[in-house]
């Protein structure tokens, strides 16, 4: 995936260049913490597949406890690595979970929207990110209400869908359908989710553009510092 958006840092539009990279390599010179939050079977796990390679795994299974996956893109001449974490959804495990809030750097609520609860949750997911994060740190929140191929099921409408993210504070909402592959206005949605965690983390590691003056939770690989070191020493 290659596209372009524009970010604006002051008063001038800079165009934002965001690639997706191979999750094998291990050089890269941020590094971002991802959380999804959700009910259990809203597809959270089904969305980490399609962002990473636009895939869909009917016999997708459970997640139990948390689990941890990268996704490297490219913003511009910067190699960022998405450390991305599927929490379960079940309320058991929301002890476990809470202990991932802290240094969050990006938020993504997913809920059904043909399953009511998992929608009326969301708040409580929010609540918990609120809790358990400083309100000093800077942090993307991105709310997806998801499986609209089951919309002759729709339970939640897209207008109550856009009042709970500005409730709660998202600066991205979109519906979308993890299992339809060959819709091209969904997949564009699901890449746009991208595109705009990119944008953003672009422009807020702008120096004097960072919300409440504090940077995202960066630190560049070994590889990358390693490099940086080489070429300071031979000037």
């Amino acid at each position: 995936m290659e596209r372009k958006s524009k970010s604006r840092v002051g008063s001038v539009l800079e165009p934002v260049k965001i690639e997706k990279l191979s999750d094998s390599r291990n050089d890269y010179d941020k590094s971002i913490k991802v959380i999804l939050l959700g009910d259990s079977g809203v597809g959270k796990s089904s969305l980490i597949d399609r962002l990473k390679s636009n895939s869909f795994n009917v016999n997708q299974p459970a997640t139990v406890g948390l689990e941890h996956h990268n996704l490297i893109i490219k913003i511009n001449s910067s190699i960022v690595r998405m450390q991305i974490w599927d929490t379960a959804g079940q309320e058991k495990f929301d002890a476990i979970a809470s202990t991932y809030y802290k240094s969050t750097d990006v938020v993504i609520f997913v809920y059904s929207i043909n399953f009511r609860d998992s929608f009326e949750r969301v708040a409580q997911w929010a609540k918990q990110v609120d809790e358990n994060c400083s309100k000093d740190e800077p942090q993307i929140r991105i709310l997806i209400g998801n499986k609209i191929d089951l919309n002759g099921e729709r339970k939640v409408t897209t207008d109550e869908g856009k009042d709970l993210a500005k409730k709660i504070g998202c600066i991205h909402f979109v519906e979308i359908s993890c299992s339809d592959k060959a819709n091209e206005d969904n997949y564009k949605n699901i890449n746009n989710i991208i595109e705009v965690i990119g944008t953003q983390i672009y422009f807020l590691s702008k120096k004097d553009e960072r919300i409440n003056s504090l940077s995202f939770n960066y630190v560049a690989s070994d590889s990358i510092l390693i490099e940086r070191k080489k070429k300071c020493c031979a000037c």
